[in-house]
């Protein structure tokens, strides 16, 4: 059987897979990144991912014809490296990573940014199936988006469009590791909703945020959970969070006038009960201008933390298509 190798390159942990002409996920794993480590030893790792996929198909008795590679920071669309700002992973900077992995595995690679495979996997095989127009946003350390327009992804004629993450809030407001201030992620990312939880439990440490934590950094799930049980402090720090991130994703539709917004990542997988959704799509319906956006889907992601390699996958099936 043919099949689609796919690779998420992230800060940490870079995870890595094989799907079917479906969509189905036929191997997973994940290697440190070795971000830190250096330029040769990060490249190295993902070629080794690539290596390792190759090697498991062989084993398996599939063939793999494409290979996919999310990564962070953008794509410039004529030269296909990966332009700086890439805070988490300054190692890649500059580099052609499809080429780096065509060149040893010898076969047909695709590579473009991280939440762009997000987006493009929900359209093909999870919660935007079938949607032309559609948002995906990511919340987990930053936030990232994709943007899926007329059935294609839209990443603009320099491919850096589409990063909603850096849509200024307040220009005064705090440092954002891309060097700007008051961007969208420095208030609504998972991370941001940590910080605030983790200092409301150092101001009150009797309250249920820091007797249910057990480390110096509250969890995303553990504000949830507290939020969830009516922790006063935790309560508004998502609430705020939410209504934040829903005016940063109203921007958006007030210019896209997408057909659907699905929200994944951490903050997404540790929410649930719903209510911090439920909040980013009361704060979208309540502000946007148009009617149709008042009645805007807005769902969570099917795929998870697989969305990544997955999508990346699928871009290689593309690039296939289209060269044959």
């Amino acid at each position: 059987m043919n099949i689609h190798l796919g690779i998420d390159i992230g800060g940490t942990w870079t995870k890595y897979g094989a799907i079917d002409n479906e969509g189905r996920i036929l191997f997973a794993d994940r290697a440190k990144t070795r971000g830190d480590e250096g330029q040769k030893a990060t490249l190295d790792g993902v070629v080794d991912c690539a290596r390792a996929m190759v090697e498991w198909a062989m084993k398996a008795g599939h063939t793999p014809v494409s290979v996919g590679i999310g990564s962070p920071g953008t794509i410039n669309p004529v030269t296909g490296k990966v332009q700086p700002p890439t805070p988490n992973l300054t190692t890649i900077i500059g580099v052609n990573l499809a080429e780096l992995v065509e060149r040893d595995t010898g076969l047909p690679t695709a590579v473009d940014n991280d939440a762009n495979c997000a987006a493009w996997a929900e359209y093909c095989y999870g919660s935007g199936r079938g949607i032309d127009n559609l948002i995906c946003v990511t919340v987990g350390s930053g936030i990232g988006s994709g943007f899926i327009v007329d059935g294609h992804v839209f990443s603009g004629p320099n491919g850096s469009g589409g990063e909603m993450g850096h849509v200024t809030i307040d220009w005064n407001g705090p440092k954002c590791p891309c060097g700007n201030r008051g961007c969208l992620e420095t208030y609504a990312s998972a991370n941001a909703m940590m910080r605030k939880a983790t200092e409301a439990a150092r101001r009150n440490p009797g309250g249920l945020l820091a007797r249910k934590n057990g480390s110096d950094i509250v969890s995303i799930a553990i504000l949830f959970d507290c939020a969830r049980l009516g922790d006063p402090d935790a309560v508004a720090i998502v609430e705020e969070s939410a209504t934040q991130l829903g005016f940063g994703i109203l921007n958006a539709v007030q210019i896209f006038d997408p057909e659907a917004i699905i929200i994944g990542g951490g903050a997404a997988d540790a929410d649930n009960d719903g209510h911090w959704l439920r909040s980013v799509e009361e704060t979208l319906h309540k502000h946007a201008f148009s009617t149709e956006g008042k009645t805007l889907r807005v769902g969570k992601a099917a795929l998870g933390n697989d969305a990544g390699f997955i999508g990346a996958a699928a871009l290689g099936a593309r690039l296939l298509a289209k060269s044959d």
